[in-house]
């Protein structure tokens, strides 16, 4: 299903040496240690280590320890334990009263990706390393949101136009010297569409932060959305996917409803990846799946022209096409036909249009060939 097809070019999979510490992270016994060593001896401890390599080392401290490792680097990976520990905290607290501020004023908050990992899945805060937090709320709720954030002095900018609303999936907010919070009025920025949203929030359950009753993702939902987030492309190699949907799998694995998942991934065309991720799961590290799954993903075809056009941005290097200003039209419509239908030509074009002025700024379409007309020139002359 998976051995022959999820590897891809560029950055879209561990590297060897990342590869290599998740064996150590993940695996158990003499294969983790046998891993760890392997990775350990070609590392040079005084050079930079990188941050995605970074943030995996307290989860291979936690697995060496219970393996009893004595080793002199056990010191140092200790001391990376307790830098993330302290940290994930630290981002706990500050951002514990923004979400009991929202809370106590009637808006529902689904908290996504690390902070509920943390929580309800490693149980650990030094476990998963986060640099924000994501959270979500009901679409026609998000106007109240970004009030109540500007009310605690948070920057969010204007509020969404009805173009970001169907063309963004959130919106970055700061404050001060603080970690960055997202807003997401789209759960996922891969199925921005109501049918998306609503599949994702009938599949909630309730969870408990800092003392502050919130929502998370139940573990079908959460598996999904997990592997999903991570098989894109990226310049900086996405790594901390895979433990996370390793661990979702480890802790409530059996609660997964796969019919459901399979079918979800299938109305928003996003099969081709999911198998990709659970491939790589399944190759790598032993993931066990049920035959019905094996079988659906392993007959799975491409959904059509628009899955294809999308995945030359998704799966392959996004910043090649940024090489020249021609090539670069092709992200945009890659993009626009992950947002829309092309099964009316007409409709698909100006829609597009509507897109392309967006992208390029103007305000109206009127602008469009006069800018083009003026990017040509300056090529030419």
């Amino acid at each position: 299903m998976a051995g022959q097809h999820y590897r891809h070019q560029g950055h879209l999979w561990p590297a060897t040496e990342q590869h290599v510490l998740l064996q150590a992270a993940l695996l158990d016994g003499k294969q983790a240690l046998d891993a760890f060593a392997q990775w350990r001896a070609k590392v040079d401890w005084e050079d930079e280590l990188g941050y995605p390599t970074l943030r995996l080392l307290p989860l291979v401290y936690h697995n060496l320890l219970r393996l009893q490792l004595d080793d002199p680097l056990m010191g140092r990976l200790k001391g990376v334990y307790r830098r993330f520990w302290c940290e994930n905290q630290t981002l706990f607290f500050l951002i514990a009263a923004f979400i009991k501020h929202l809370q106590e004023n009637g808006v529902d908050v689904l908290l996504l990706k690390g902070a509920p990992l943390v929580l309800g899945y490693y149980k650990n805060h030094a476990l998963r390393p986060m640099s924000d937090i994501d959270l979500a709320v009901r679409p026609e709720q998000l106007p109240r949101a970004l009030a109540l954030l500007r009310e605690l002095d948070w920057d969010a900018g204007p509020m969404p136009s009805p173009e970001d609303l169907r063309y963004q999936h959130a919106v970055g907010c700061l404050r001060d010297f603080e970690e960055p919070l997202d807003v997401h009025f789209h759960i996922a920025r891969d199925c921005m569409n109501s049918m998306a949203d609503d599949w994702f929030w009938a599949d909630i359950e309730p969870m408990d932060f800092q003392g502050i009753p919130v929502w998370q993702l139940a573990p079908t939902a959460m598996l999904f959305h997990t592997i999903i987030h991570g098989v894109r492309w990226n310049e900086e190699t996405p790594v901390r996917w895979i433990p996370d949907a390793i661990m979702v799998l480890r802790q409530r694995g059996d609660e997964v409803d796969w019919p459901k998942l399979l079918a979800f991934a299938d109305s928003q065309r996003l099969t081709h990846r999911l198998a990709l991720g659970v491939g790589y799961l399944s190759t790598e590290f032993g993931l066990e799946l049920p035959e019905t799954v094996t079988a659906h993903l392993r007959a799975y075809r491409s959904g059509g022209l628009r899955e294809r056009i999308e995945n030359t941005i998704v799966l392959g290097a996004r910043s090649r096409w940024y090489t020249h200003p021609l090539t670069k039209q092709w992200v945009f419509f890659a993009e626009y036909c992950g947002l829309t239908e092309m099964d009316r030509p007409w409709a698909f074009l100006i829609g597009f249009s509507h897109y392309l002025r967006y992208r390029w700024g103007l305000r109206g379409r009127l602008e469009i060939l006069p800018t083009i007309a003026r990017g040509l020139w300056r090529r030419i002359a």
